[in-house]
């Protein structure tokens, strides 16, 4: 791996992918944070539109082309480990993780 790899940890991981979440929850509805990698993505019983969004903004946030996701989110059910794992492969954007930190939360407020 080189210096300029995505190199997250799993708990900065989901940290950064419950604040995407997050984002999408409806005003007065309780956010339950993911906090299992081995969790399908599923988990979250997301409609249509909130899957999508969530697929546009880990694209953007990662720098991950929508073409290039769409390999993974073909999958009927993958687990959040292997979306870092794909994260992992397909990221064209590096950051520490106080940089994500901060960009997310510029993005989700």
């Amino acid at each position: 791996m080189g210096i300029d790899t995505f190199k997250f940890t799993d708990e900065e991981f989901l940290t950064i992918i419950n604040m995407i979440l997050r984002s999408d929850t409806p005003v007065g509805d309780t956010f339950e944070p993911i906090t299992d990698m081995d969790d399908s993505f599923n988990v979250r019983d997301l409609d249509s539109l909130s899957t999508m969004m969530f697929f546009i903004w880990v694209c953007e946030f990662f720098g991950i082309t929508e073409k290039e996701f769409q390999e993974l989110a073909d999958q009927p059910n993958f687990t959040i480990r292997a979306l870092k794992e794909f994260v992992t492969k397909k990221s064209t954007r590096t950051f520490s993780y106080s940089q994500a930190k901060a960009y997310s939360k510029h993005c989700f407020k």
